[in-house]
């Protein structure tokens, strides 16, 4: 009884559904400290999510925040995994045309499949990359005083690790 006990705690630790935990991402290792540190000035702490979404896909999402103050800009970050490439394009349009009309939208081409960005320039700045069926969708709000090009060096950087 003892050693099915063990098998059994082995084999739950190794496997989640069909992936390894070490294939399984977790959005805050993915994204890192260090690059949420570049985008907020300060040293940061972040919080990981997980769900299933109800395609069959995964979606896994960290915040990060200012060690010091819970006041400062915050990173948004989500990692996506559809249950298929098409399920992952119809979700990138959706997101395209609700924002494709507002100032500050704008097209990123050669990042990934497709990417686009969106900001107002003081409250909010956004990114979504596609490459397949995974999706990186990051917000940093407020965005007064973060630069847009830095965030696009760092998103630039995941989307290749995709």
């Amino acid at each position: 009884m003892r050693s099915l006990v063990i098998l059994f705690v082995l084999l739950g630790t190794f496997t989640v559904g069909t992936e390894t935990v070490s294939m399984k991402p977790v959005a805050c290792q993915f994204f890192t400290n260090d690059n949420a540190k570049k985008i907020i000035g300060e040293d940061v702490r972040g919080v990981d999510g997980d769900e299933a979404t109800p395609d069959g896909g995964r979606k896994w999402t960290c915040t990060f925040t200012a060690v010091s103050s819970e006041d400062g800009p915050k990173v948004f970050f989500m990692l996506m995994r559809n249950s298929s490439e098409d399920a992952a394009k119809r979700l990138f349009e959706e997101i395209r045309q609700s924002n494709k009309n507002h100032t500050g939208f704008e097209e990123w081409p050669g990042v990934g499949d497709e990417a686009i960005t969106h900001t107002d320039g003081s409250n909010f700045q956004f990114l979504m990359i596609r490459k397949g069926l995974k999706t990186i969708r990051l917000k940093v709000n407020p965005a007064k005083g973060v630069s847009m090009a830095d965030v696009k060096t760092i998103a630039s950087s995941l989307a290749s690790r995709l």
